[in-house]
């Protein structure tokens, strides 16, 4: 340094009379030369300060990250602070001793522009958002100027994000505006000297200082600052915001509308409807379009100027004087340009090359808008997912699934960190703020996110929710990484797959097993379908381990776990060793027949339709010719063609009009056009048909029942056999009847019975009849009388008495002819049991007395009266009587029945006012 820069240096180190002042943790080692800074609301600072210093080996990196302060002298004597932390500082170069450095200074928010993090913030507001990031910064000094609540979000992530792009993106979403405020006194702690100050817009704006600023011409003579240049700036604008989302659990979307009516003509509308569940209902709707049209008008609401006012600064309002037209209104200014430079001496000046402000003045431009105007931002763009990722779902420990009504889950990514993170992640979440980190593991992980599923509808289709610890792929709606959806599941080295094939597994096959397998909560009793695409072995399986109950079609083959095992078969195979049912309650066909080309339809009864005719027909033939020598006749072939008209499409056991919308016929034989009718069966029915043989087994008791008719018809043999007994037992008749060949009744080893027990026993016969004994006698045995007739000779064994009765001769031959003494012998007759076969009763009455009955029947209808049911007459009921409301029971419906009352001695009445009084419930 020579003599001259030396002595103009010495004289620059008291910064007292200077316009520029700074403070740094370098005592007295800067001066400034020049500033030039930009602040703005939603935007901060960044002021660039040229000093100069002798020493051109300044340690800059003592200065980095430390706030240094700056004072710009006003008129009032009182100097206008500003602070700021050095975010960058460099040498610019050096001339006759004297070094020029350049610092950067920013507000502490530019420190957060360095942390790039992903966090997930659940069921706060974005002040607690703020708050929360905030706390890892101890620089930091906040206030917040709110005058509305804040709407609460389920979620809000911050992914890939740096914390500065977080805090301003929540600002911006929630219509928050912010600016840098500086004090004159000291912070606490660690905390700066420049405040971020969050507002909303209900906030009132903070005065300037001066609150009042002259529009006024500037020059030396003036002591007071003044605005020079101040005029309106005009652009077109939007003059309606329309924001909505769309969410599945409302009936409406939360929208709203701001600016024109719905009644005005089309302007100019911006329209956002991206996003799902982004409101929490109108209200927040409205709120956010208003937000939103604020912003977008307010650039045609904007006033620029410049001068010479040192107290202007973004965010704090000022009114402005003596301006005609413009002046008396407030103003708030949103960007001011500051620009000083200070008055260092001519021969420095000349060493440094002047600035091309004028030494020792401060100018600045700004643009402004009405203060009652809240200068509300834009929305910033959201992160977008940069593609699917997984995620493993979480829920209660004690639980298999943690779900919601609207099939939704919790899930929890990698990358959250904390107490309980997923295999690989970090239990650091590197925040002071929140130690416990966001990966809890359990269900306060996150939001609920949905399902997606192949096929969704209402009230149909698939439904597979994950299980906790499954992992799943997810996307995001939009890319939003706020709205995650979860469209698939995937399988990983932690679990078993349930058809694991290829390279490293068990299997004896390449993969030709597919299908679905599931378990209970419990981990056990697995269920599954399998479909098995092995070429010339096709097959599926549907199987549940629950009793062991399988249902298998195709080729059919033991399988245990994914081996494919022995041939079993093919066809279908259905097993369980629980209980089974099957049930249709329109009809049911079991079949074997099978049609060529497979020309049928389902209930297509032609084969079996012939063979029931042909046995119905072989039935009453037999039956006819029975009748006709006196066996009684039955009405089972009478059921039998009520049976065959409904399985007879042209009686009326077909489909009548369409099924379903489509046309209910079928192509004739021979012919494609549908005239045909489709069989079904007219009732009820159950027919089992095959072309071949049917075998029933059983190795317990098998019981066949009907309520009516039992047809049991063969055009050939019918062969009953028993190891044991047959027993056949009717209720009325029975009759046997062998129309062209012998009637055989034969005991191979035990005696043959016929029992008339309440009437006559006849054996008659065209021919002869034949009665022998072959090891023993013949014994005729009656209680009163026989009697033995041939043409006109008769013997008559009565009581002590035998006659001889003949129209001709009388011829007795023998050896001898003793006539002994008169005898008597009593036989020996068995005893026959009489015991009366009472059918069950399929029908019940119930006589009930509404009213006093006509006199003489002076009875309450709560009396207890005896009296009898007679059907034309006659006694209907076994019982002697019955009581009033009991209920009886007979064989069939009784519709013409009259009451026997007990009055005295029983009277038979017909005339009793039965319509009126009494009445019959069937």
């Amino acid at each position: 340094m020579d003599a001259v820069t030396a002595k103009a240096w010495m004289g620059l180190i008291s910064q007292r009379s200077r316009l520029l002042q700074i403070d740094t943790p370098l005592p007295d080692a800067l001066q400034v030369e020049r500033l030039r800074g930009r602040e703005a609301v939603c935007e901060g600072f960044r002021f660039e300060v040229d000093c100069i210093s002798a020493s051109a080996f300044l340690d800059l990196r003592e200065l980095l990250g430390r706030e240094v302060g700056l004072r710009l002298a006003r008129p009032t004597g009182q100097p206008l602070h500003w602070h700021g932390l050095v975010t960058q500082a460099r040498r610019t170069g050096a001339d006759g001793g004297l070094a020029r450095y350049r610092l950067v200074l920013e507000p502490w928010l530019a420190l957060l522009a360095h942390r790039r993090n992903a966090l997930v913030f659940q069921d706060c507001d974005a002040r607690a958002v703020l708050e929360r990031v905030f706390a890892d910064y101890p620089q930091a000094n906040v206030r917040f100027d709110l005058s509305l609540p804040l709407p609460t979000r389920a979620i809000r992530t911050q992914f890939r994000e740096t914390d500065l792009e977080f805090v301003q993106r929540v600002m911006a979403e929630d219509g928050l505006s912010w600016y840098i405020e500086h004090a004159a006194e000291e912070a606490h702690g660690r905390q700066v000297r420049h405040r971020l100050v969050v507002f909303d817009a209900q906030a009132q704006c903070a005065d300037a200082d001066p609150a009042a600023v002259r529009f006024h011409r500037v020059d030396a003579t003036e002591a007071s600052d003044a605005i020079t240049l101040f005029s309106r700036q005009f652009a077109v604008v939007p003059d309606s915001a329309t924001v909505a989302s769309w969410a599945c659990d409302r009936l409406e979307a939360a929208s709203a509308t701001e600016g024109r009516g719905p009644s005005e003509s089309p302007g100019w509308d911006v329209f956002d409807g991206a996003g799902a569940r982004r409101f929490d209902g109108d209200e927040d709707a409205a709120r956010c379009a208003r937000a939103r049209l604020g912003a977008l008008q307010l650039p045609g609401e904007l006033y620029a100027g410049e001068g010479s006012v040192r107290g202007l600064a973004a965010g704090v309002g000022f009114t402005l004087l003596q301006h005609q037209g413009l002046g008396g209104k407030r103003y708030r200014p949103l960007v001011v340009e500051h620009e000083a430079a200070n008055n260092l001496g001519a021969r420095i000046a000349t060493l440094l090359q002047a600035t091309d402000i004028e030494r020792g003045t401060y100018r600045n431009r700004f643009v402004c808008a009405p203060a009652e105007l809240a200068p509300l931002p834009l929305p910033r763009v959201r992160p977008t997912a940069p593609g699917p990722q997984t995620a493993r779902v979480v829920g209660h420990a004690d639980q298999a699934i943690t779900s919601q009504r609207d099939h939704q889950v919790r899930i929890q990514f990698p990358w959250q960190r904390g107490k309980a993170p997923l295999a690989g992640g970090l239990e650091d979440a590197a925040s002071s703020a929140t130690p416990e980190g966001h990966a809890p593991g359990d269900q306060r992980s996150g939001t609920w996110v949905r399902v997606a599923e192949a096929v969704a509808g209402p009230n149909w289709g698939t439904h597979f929710l994950p299980r906790i610890g499954s992992e799943v792929l997810v996307e995001f709606e939009h890319g939003d990484i706020d709205r995650p959806v979860i469209v698939g599941q995937l399988y990983n080295a932690d679990i078993k797959l349930p058809f694991a094939a290829g390279q490293g597994s068990s299997a004896n096959h390449a993969g030709v097993l597919s299908g679905l397998r599931t378990e209970g909560l419990d981990g056990g009793h697995p269920q599954q379908w399998v479909v098995d695409d092995t070429d010339g072995q096709l097959r599926q399986r549907i199987e549940t381990t629950l009793t062991d109950t399988c249902l298998e079609l195709g080729h059919l083959i033991d399988q245990s776990g994914t081996r494919r095992g022995d041939c079993r078969g093919s066809g279908f195979e259905l097993r369980s060793r629980g209980w089974g049912r099957m049930h249709a309650a329109g009809g049911l066909l079991l079949s074997t027949t099978a049609r060529e080309g497979a020309r049928s339809v389902q209930m297509d009864t032609r084969d079996a339709q012939g063979q029931l005719r042909a046995a119905g027909s072989t039935s009453a033939n037999v039956a006819d010719a029975a009748t006709a020598r006196g066996v009684p006749a039955t009405a089972a072939n009478a059921a039998i063609e009520t049976l065959l008209d409904h399985l007879d499409p042209d009686a009326g056991a077909a489909y009548e009009g369409p099924v379903g919308g489509q046309p209910s016929g079928k192509p004739a034989p021979g012919t494609r056009d549908p005239d045909a009718p489709t069989e079904r069966f007219a009732q009820p029915q159950l027919l089992l048909e095959a072309p071949s043989d049917i075998a029933l087994t059983s190795a317990g008791t098998m019981a066949l029942h009907a309520s009516e008719h039992i047809s049991l018809t063969c055009q050939d043999d019918l062969h009953l056999a028993a190891a044991h007994t047959i027993a056949l037992a009717t209720g009325e008749s029975a009759g046997l009847s062998a129309h062209a060949g012998p009637l055989r009744l034969v005991a191979a080893d035990g005696p043959v019975s016929l029992h008339a027990h309440t009437d006559a026993l006849e054996l008659l016969a065209d021919d002869s009849v034949t009665i022998s004994s072959t090891d023993d006698s013949v014994e005729v045995l009656a209680k009163q009388r026989i009697e033995l007739r041939v043409g006109n000779s008769a013997i008559t064994l009565s009581g002590g008495n035998v006659t001889f009765a003949c129209s001709g001769r009388f011829t007795a031959k023998g050896a001898m002819h003793p006539f002994s003494g008169g005898a008597s012998a009593t036989p020996t007759l068995s005893t026959l049991p009489f015991e009366k076969f009472n059918p069950p009763a399929r029908y019940s009455q119930q006589v009930i007395v509404p009213g006093p009955l006509p006199h003489p029947f002076a009875i309450s209808a709560r009396a207890a009266v005896d009296f009898q049911i007679a059907r034309t007459g006659a006694l209907a009921f076994p019982a002697s009587n019955v009581s009033v409301g009991d209920r009886v029971f007979t064989c069939q419906s009784e519709t013409d029945v009259s009451i026997w009352v007990s009055e005295g001695d029983w009277e038979f009445h017909e005339t009793v006012a039965v319509e009126s009084h009494l009445e019959t419930k069937a």
